[in-house]
């Protein structure tokens, strides 16, 4: 019975997931010349919606996996990571992340495709007046020719897509892959809607322990309610499994 329902709930694409984030541990992350070196760069962030998609989509879980960086975004990875014996590292959403990664290269061509046009502009309006020297932006609801074109138009550095999962996963494979030079592209769900203004991020210590969610289920919660009840109970189903197939954490491990 717990092996029908671990298949069933595809645990094993999960533990593949939470062993192929990259922990990060305090001090400085990757340089900018690693992310941004003599080849096209995806980086990718992983919370149990990401999870839950990638156990039920196996195009979407190869996608997700192919990506060259991994980062956990929330509790719920946290605790999958220590399920199967991994130190989960620091907490890395993108909507704290992006924002830092792109404040240290305002001198590259950035483009943000994803929100609404609106969103867009004004997301892309917040980085000019922060001192980056070109933003180009486009919204998130054009076919994937459409933002193949717009990259050899823009000719940007660095992609931020923010067209939610699994869509920006998807394009940014295939933007890589029609580039001809090298390109940073980040899958960075709602950080294009944070840059804005047009959502406010939740409390300090919400965010310090992973639990922005519970803020933003507040906020729409008409729109996300299957999403984080349904999916996190789902997840957290997967992630039992996971520590009855794997063994529990690791003695002393905080959770």
């Amino acid at each position: 019975m717990r092996q029908g329902s671990a298949a069933l709930l595809n645990v094993s694409a999960a533990t593949r997931i939470a062993t192929a984030i990259q922990p990060v541990g305090k001090g400085p992350f990757k340089p900018a010349d690693e992310l941004l070196s003599a080849r096209s760069y995806v980086i990718s962030f992983v919370n149990a919606h990401a999870v839950n998609l990638a156990c039920d989509d196996p195009n979407f879980f190869k996608v997700l996996m192919s990506a060259d960086l991994l980062l956990r975004d929330g509790l719920g990875v946290q605790l999958l990571m220590r399920a199967i014996g991994r130190g989960p590292g620091m907490n890395m959403n993108g909507t704290d992340f992006i924002p830092r990664l792109l404040a240290t290269n305002k001198s590259l061509p950035i483009a943000l495709y994803g929100s609404s046009a609106d969103v867009a502009s004004a997301a892309a309006a917040r980085l000019q007046n922060e001192g980056a020297v070109r933003v180009t932006h486009c919204d998130g609801f054009r076919a994937v020719e459409h933002y193949l074109q717009r990259i050899q138009e823009d000719q940007p550095r660095v992609v931020v897509l923010g067209m939610g999962m699994p869509k920006q996963e998807l394009l940014a494979e295939a933007i890589v892959k029609a580039s001809t030079q090298p390109i940073l592209v980040i899958n960075g769900g709602a950080v294009l809607d944070f840059m804005s203004g047009r959502i406010k991020r939740a409390p300090a210590p919400l965010r310090r322990f992973g639990l922005e969610w519970m803020f933003r289920l507040w906020l729409e919660p008409r729109r996300l309610w299957r999403r984080y009840l349904v999916g996190n109970a789902v997840f957290m189903a997967r992630t039992c499994f996971a520590v009855l197939r794997y063994g529990r954490a690791p003695a002393g491990a905080s959770i």
